[in-house]
């Protein structure tokens, strides 16, 4: 591994993928953390699964309608960072993010109202059709 200082850089600047940067000797390190959602017709609920982030530290930033920046440092000198392309764009103002125990929980108020069948615009499509509400009736 190359070491290197990259504090001060965003994590599309570090080559677009996620990192996982120790806060202490910045050893740069790939790693990705597992995350799903569920929907709502108004909102799309997508958890990101980290252990002991730092609450005080952890940053949460929609750049764009469609973009989302994660920086979640830990309690045990572990860094995450990623940008996340979003399927569709959501309200900025009216999204929230919780960070637990074992997770940051992110709500997302769509901006659209569209269906997501990913949470990433870069993630390829299942196939599988995503319903939201009661089945009709024929």
């Amino acid at each position: 591994m190359k070491r290197g200082n990259l504090q001060g850089k965003r994590s599309s600047e570090l080559s677009g993928e996620s990192v996982a940067v120790p806060v202490r000797n910045l050893v740069k390190a790939k790693w990705s953390i597992r995350n799903d959602f569920y929907q709502t017709p108004t909102t799309v609920i997508a958890s990101f699964y980290l252990k002991k982030i730092d609450k005080a530290k952890a940053k949460v930033t929609f750049s764009t309608p469609t973009t989302l920046e994660l920086d979640l440092p830990t309690s045990d000198n572990k860094r995450y960072l990623a940008t996340i392309p979003l399927y569709a764009p959501v309200d900025q103002k009216a999204s929230q993010s919780k960070i637990m125990g074992t997770k940051l929980e992110l709500t997302l108020v769509k901006a659209d109202g569209s269906s997501w069948p990913v949470l990433r615009s870069d993630q390829g499509r299942t196939g599988e059709i995503i319903q939201i509400g009661q089945a009709g009736r024929a």
